[in-house]
């Protein structure tokens, strides 16, 4: 007895220590932080700072999220980035190409093209920039890309325009001591390092035309404007709304990212959007993607499962036919149930005639005077047994209910072998009772 205690103690004891674990396991688990590192621009791009104000807000709110920032040349650069693992998320522009490796979470906000050049200079237009000095972003950005995108798109080819690549500190630099004729950048309206370069300065902004056209060419591109004012209230800069493409910033990630990971950091930032908002005024545009079919890159998983958090199931969305189906489900159902009922009541049906044979067989054999009524019930014994074992096979009689009848069958046969046997007995007494009366 006292053994046998001591085992359930040490028993005890193992689950104890058992759940203690478990609870150990889930509360590390539920404590671990999860790091991200971002790749978020250029210095004083808007992008850094957003990503600067989104990292700050996550990680202040302590939900086992650290976000790390870095400071990048630009979205080539970005992608260049993540596909070799240094950082998890960059921003991008939208016709920057990607590889399978590369998925989006949300898009931040729109960039415009912007081309500013000086008052006295003769460019009205951008097929005008030929034999001017043009102040370009660096190679490793988008922007550096979208520039000579729209120069082939208007003709014009390297050489017959002087592009600089430059920083944005260095162009305005170079705008502001005349070292140059035109700056371009891709940018959201209202941009800080544009308002800055202006300033009180004779410079103008010119129209992009042809946005429909480039388009065709680039899906990620869309019709758009620089609203008036957008950079001096009076006298305003634009003077009016100034046609231009534009085009999304996107926040995209590795394909390779955990799911629930992305899930947890676009929850984040959309339930802290306002804190976001107290540092970066771009944060009001964050927006999820568009469906897959119409995104230029498609969504994280986790991204899109944050998205589609809300959206009806496919029971809501197909409740009529989902209804109907189950309305046919349920008559086909009910006519299979009948027709089973049916089967069984005339399986048992037939069986019971068989039976009522047997029963007749064995009522003409008990009363049968001679050998040849007692062969014809052999006879019929015989084909009512072939009978029923072709229904055997045919399924229309079960084993149970053949194994029943064969125990019947076999005691009606055993009968008229008993009254077979016993009727030249019967006549050899009859015989020799006559005898004797004679």
């Amino acid at each position: 007895m006292q053994l046998f205690s001591a085992r359930v103690r040490l028993l005890l004891m193992l689950i104890v220590w058992l759940i203690a674990l478990g609870a150990l396991a889930l509360w590390l688990g539920s404590t671990k932080v999860q790091r991200l590192a971002i790749g978020g621009g250029p210095t004083g791009s808007e992008t850094l700072d957003l990503m600067t104000a989104v990292a700050s807000v996550i990680n202040d709110a302590d939900i086992g999220l650290s976000v790390t920032v870095f400071e990048t040349g630009g979205s080539y650069e970005n992608l260049r980035l993540l596909e070799s693992g240094r950082i998890d998320l960059a921003e991008i522009q939208a016709d920057t190409t990607a590889s399978d490796s590369v998925l989006g979470l949300m898009s931040l906000y729109s960039d415009a093209y912007h081309l500013v050049v000086r008052d006295e200079s003769a460019i009205d237009s951008f097929p005008a920039l030929p034999g001017h000095r043009v102040a370009i972003p660096p190679g490793s950005s988008g922007q550096f890309k979208s520039f000579w995108f729209l120069a082939s798109h208007y003709g014009i080819s390297p050489s017959m325009i002087n592009a600089l690549p430059m920083s944005e500190d260095a162009a305005n630099f170079a705008m502001q001591q005349g070292q140059v004729d035109a700056v371009f950048r891709v940018r959201a309206p209202g941009n800080v390092s544009i308002r800055r370069m202006i300033g009180e300065q004779q410079l103008h902004l010119v129209p992009i035309d042809q946005s429909e056209a480039l388009s065709l060419k680039q899906p990620a591109i869309n019709p758009g404007v620089i609203p008036v004012g957008s950079y001096r209230g009076y006298p305003p800069i634009p003077a009016e709304d100034l046609p231009t493409a534009v085009l999304d910033r996107l926040l995209v990630g590795r394909a390779d990212l955990d799911q629930q990971l992305i899930y947890k950091f676009t929850r984040a930032v959309y339930e802290r959007r306002a804190d976001i908002l107290e540092y970066s005024r771009l944060a009001g545009f964050i927006g999820p993607l568009p469906d897959d079919a119409e995104s230029a890159i498609p969504a994280h998983p986790g991204a899109r499962s944050y998205y589609d958090r809300e959206k009806p199931g496919f029971m809501q969305q197909n409740a009529r036919l989902v209804s109907a189906l189950m309305y046919m489900v349920a008559i086909v159902c009910s006519a299979l149930l009948a027709l089973r009922t049916h089967w069984v009541r005339s399986r048992r049906m037939r069986m019971y005639v068989f039976n009522q044979s047997l029963m007749e067989i064995a009522s003409v054999a008990r009363s049968a005077e001679g050998v040849e009524g007692l062969l014809d019930c052999k006879h019929q014994l015989v084909d009512m047994l072939r009978e029923v074992i072709g229904d055997l096979e045919r399924e229309r009689v079960s084993q149970e209910e053949f194994e029943h009848f064969s125990f019947t069958w076999q005691a009606v046969d055993a009968l008229v072998r008993d009254r077979m046997n016993l009727i030249p007995v019967l006549a050899g007494q009859a015989a020799a009772s006559r005898q004797s009366a004679s």
